[in-house]
């Protein structure tokens, strides 16, 4: 369970002092980016899948109840993957000042490769290329008899896998390491990186504790760094 104590350490983390300044731009991104993304989910909806059913000739119309529901399905995964990547991308520079800050308070010195903050924007996108791959794999998998049964556990872990990636990573990239490296790292950690992504995954989904779950999972995925995946 010790990534689980990284990531409940995480909240104890920001509201130290000299580390509370660090987490109010990424909860105004993490906010803003929320209301625009489900705003324009809740208006455009129907149009949506109006737009799908003209694909299908008049005698699939039966057929309406259950694209409408696999395109809700569809969509949340999509608000899902589509609020992190938005979010993360716009907040990166604040996460990586807010992570150093966080490594210096743990270790009592700065990390090795902090001061280019911009690399993590780019590094945004390294996590993208090597997530849509995946979320099309999955996505196929979805719709493949028998295979499908077992495809909700799979999207649950592949979930819970990019979690702990995504919020252990700043640390890394402070300290010069490939996202790559990272990867192997966590992988040899397997069980406690879950135990630190699940309960981040879980609460994505609760209203207001969402909010701040940005600048607490960055603050406890650099304690994981720092603690597992450093050396």
């Amino acid at each position: 369970m010790n990534g689980f104590d990284c990531f409940l350490n995480g909240f104890a983390l920001i509201i130290k002092p000299g580390l509370r300044r660090f987490f109010i731009m990424p909860i105004i991104i993490n906010s803003l980016v929320l209301i625009a993304l489900v705003a324009t989910s809740y208006v455009y909806f129907d149009d949506w899948i109006e737009a799908i059913m003209a694909v299908f000739p008049d005698w699939a119309t039966w057929l309406h109840w259950l694209i409408r529901a696999m395109a809700f399905i569809i969509l949340l995964v999509l608000l899902y993957y589509g609020f992190t990547f938005l979010a993360n991308l716009i907040a990166a520079p604040f996460n990586a000042m807010l992570s150093v800050k966080v490594e210096e308070t743990l270790t009592e010195r700065v990390p090795s490769s902090a001061l280019p903050v911009w690399r993590a924007v780019a590094r945004e996108f390294s996590k993208l290329f090597y997530v849509l791959p995946r979320l099309l794999l999955l996505l196929i998998l979805t719709f493949i008899p028998v295979i499908n049964l077992v495809s909700p556990l799979l999207w649950i872990l592949f979930s819970i896998w990019m979690a702990a990636i995504q919020y252990t990573d700043y640390g890394a990239d402070n300290n010069g390491l490939s996202f790559k490296e990272l990867r192997n790292r966590v992988g040899k950690k397997r069980l406690h990186a879950l135990a630190f992504g699940a309960p981040i995954w879980l609460l994505l989904a609760v209203p207001v504790v969402n909010l701040i779950l940005m600048p607490a999972g960055v603050a406890g995925g650099t304690r994981f760094w720092v603690e597992h995946l450093r050396s």
